[in-house]
């Protein structure tokens, strides 16, 4: 048996990166794609998606079939409640910028796709940052909402005591203000802790999304959903598409 191992971890070695080249050409992913976003605008810096590539990336969703599905849907999904459609994308966006009204909602909008928004509570109506007039528009207008704690410090830094008020308090004051249960975090710069999740539970988050890259399977913990971060001001859609299928690859060979 042992003289064929070594052909055997050959093919295997050649078949991850043939099927990743064939999710690069065709687009078909073995688990659901969350896309994170932060800023969309001209602004230089690595956070930063400039318009037009913005308005690219999502033509390219659109045009190949992707349907991008609400944050209540990837949860069903992924604990076996409902179905999804072929190709399914979650595109987020962190932080809660004002830019993602004034400019990435209307390209949203001209390709028929939705989106989420984790609000860092604290921030909001600060400058650059979303007015809750504009928050609520957003909600109306397909957009789910979302808690980025209230400070957007990493949970990681702080107490038990600390971070059960960042995450607590954010979700109060969201949902006062929308008048709508929140029910999705995204763990301020990715970082959590397995000992936050039941905690989470309790208190009505119904899913988490952390800083870990790749595809979400039916086997995701849903308090530490995948991302994969779209970032760089002058990211092409080449490069935006090699992330998409770095991910996939990650995804089959277990990373």
């Amino acid at each position: 048996m042992k003289r064929y191992r070594k052909p055997l971890f050959f093919l295997a070695g050649l078949m991850i990166p043939f099927i990743g080249l064939v999710w690069f050409l065709f687009g078909t992913p073995i688990g659901v794609p969350i896309l994170m976003y932060h800023k969309i605008s001209n602004d230089d810096n690595i956070y930063s998606i400039r318009p037009e590539l913005f308005d690219r990336q999502m033509q390219y969703l659109a045009d190949n079939g992707f349907t991008a599905i609400s944050l209540p849907q990837l949860a069903n999904s992924l604990t076996g409640k409902s179905a999804l459609p072929a190709k399914p994308v979650v595109i987020t966006f962190d932080d809660g910028y004002e830019d993602n009204f004034t400019t990435a909602l209307p390209i949203l909008e001209k390709y028929g796709l939705r989106a989420a928004v984790f609000i860092a509570v604290n921030k909001v109506g600060q400058p650059g940052y979303l007015s809750w007039e504009q928050i609520q528009s957003m909600q109306a207008r397909n957009t789910d909402i979302g808690s980025h704690t209230l400070s957007h410090t990493a949970l990681t830094t702080l107490s038990p005591a600390q971070w059960e008020q960042e995450v607590q308090n954010s979700k109060l004051e969201l949902e006062q203000r929308l008048r709508k249960p929140v029910t999705f975090l995204a763990y301020p710069h990715g970082q959590f802790s397995p000992a936050m999740f039941d905690y989470l539970k309790r208190i009505g988050y119904n899913g988490a999304f952390s800083g870990l890259t790749g595809l979400n399977l039916k086997d995701t913990s849903l308090y530490e959903l995948k991302r994969i971060s779209i970032l760089g001001p002058k990211l092409s859609l080449w490069r935006f598409r090699l992330q998409l299928a770095k991910a996939n690859i990650e995804s089959l060979m277990g990373i």
